[in-house]
């Protein structure tokens, strides 16, 4: 007897998962239009519906009018049943933002990371990042998109070589212990790739790449409408594709696409040719070329900075052509603080792909800038949490 009870609650519990997944993917649908989609009784999605929004998790919203009969009464996701946090990360930066139940975002917040922070110190700052934003009454799940490789079954961040110690730290153990409610990981391009599709301001496609060039480069896959991950969770780890290094001094030697095209490879290279006397209009203060101050310079047309910048373009369009032919995607969606430079980085980019591209293979995708600049990874592991947290 207590078996079927307890199937008949996990029976209900899925039910209702379904449900708001379902009002989540509509906008604010109609009991009768719930009951078709998930193939159940009206009565039945009726139960369900009530249930929900007894509990708060639903409300209902204005009255639609049908072809027939009565207007009906859409039913909507109640932004006061509580929050959830996304947080974001690399070796340069921490954001974090809050977002309602109806997926609103409701709260930035950002801290920087120093280039001495260890891997404790990096969880300390994401602890005080999720704390200065949690309401500890409301919060009911926080998404993490994590840098470098993550197993995100166990929820363990694997590997990320840009900060010391970064090596198989627990956490989704962490975290939860801190906080109180589930935990989610993703690796930060797919977490990109999720806002894109999800919150992005172009209509969402099928299939499609983001590339996240920040301090390491990283790719998340759309395929059929679905995030693809790899059999090892490893799909889209393509920071180590070999290409050829842009140095004058080294012509054709074979590197790495983080070494050659990466913000932190370039503003190495900036750094390194401002202290040997090369023109431009950069300054290395203590020896480096900030981030900041390579925009302003490319915003300004410092030739230099431009010729940097064109390097790298060539080297992500000639993997974004390969990628054109192994994938044939809709749209290549650039991610990351390079995708701010439209003249400097995205045209060159899109110049690279056209010599690379072989036309009676491949159509070349439209590459456009991403949807967010600093919160797009953190928007999508806080809709991470929100599309995996259950009611039950």
């Amino acid at each position: 007897m207590q078996t079927s009870k307890a199937s008949k609650q996990q029976a209900t519990a899925e039910a209702e998962f379904a449900l708001l997944q379902e009002v989540r993917r509509q906008d604010a649908p109609s009991r009768v239009q719930l009951a078709r989609r998930l193939s159940l009784a009206p009565s039945t999605v009726g139960v369900y519906v009530d249930r929900l929004i007894g509990e708060g998790y639903l409300r209902e919203g204005r009255k639609i009018q049908a072809a027939s009969g009565r207007p009906a009464t859409v039913v909507e996701l109640n932004p006061e049943a509580g929050e959830f946090i996304g947080v974001d990360f690399d070796a340069r930066l921490i954001a974090a933002t809050k977002v309602d139940f109806s997926q609103k975002v409701r709260q930035h917040s950002q801290r920087g990371v120093q280039t001495s922070d260890t891997a404790r110190e990096v969880l300390a700052s994401i602890e005080a990042a999720i704390g200065e934003l949690a309401s500890p009454a409301r919060l009911l799940g926080i998404g993490v998109a994590v840098p470098g490789t993550v197993d995100s079954e166990r929820g363990i961040a694997r590997h990320y070589a840009h900060i010391p110690g970064w090596q198989d730290v627990p956490l989704v153990k962490e975290l939860s212990r801190r906080f109180r409610v589930p935990v989610y990981l993703e690796n930060n391009i797919r977490s990109f790739a999720l806002a894109e599709q999800w919150f992005g301001e172009r209509p969402a496609v099928r299939n499609f790449v983001c590339l996240g060039i920040r301090s390491g480069i990283g790719a998340g896959v759309f395929i059929d409408g679905q995030l693809h991950r790899g059999s090892d969770g490893l799909a889209g780890e393509i920071g180590s594709w070999p290409c050829e290094t842009p140095s004058a001094r080294e012509p054709h030697r074979i590197d790495t696409l983080e070494n050659v095209a990466s913000v932190r490879a370039i503003l190495e290279r900036l750094s390194n040719e401002t202290r040997r006397g090369r023109a431009t209009k950069l300054v290395a203060k203590r020896g480096r070329v900030a981030l900041e101050e390579m925009l302003q310079a490319a915003r300004a047309e410092d030739p230099f900075t431009l010729e940097c910048l064109s390097d790298a373009a060539a080297a992500v369009g000639r993997v974004i052509a390969q990628f054109s032919l192994l994938l044939n995607p809709e749209r290549v969606v650039i991610a990351g603080p390079l995708a701010e430079l439209r003249e400097a980085f995205l045209e060159p980019l899109s110049q690279a792909v056209d010599r690379y591209a072989v036309p009676q293979h491949a159509r070349k995708p439209e590459i456009v800038a991403a949807s967010f600049v600093d919160y797009g990874g953190a928007i999508g592991a806080a809709a991470l949490a929100v599309h995996h947290w259950n009611p039950r």
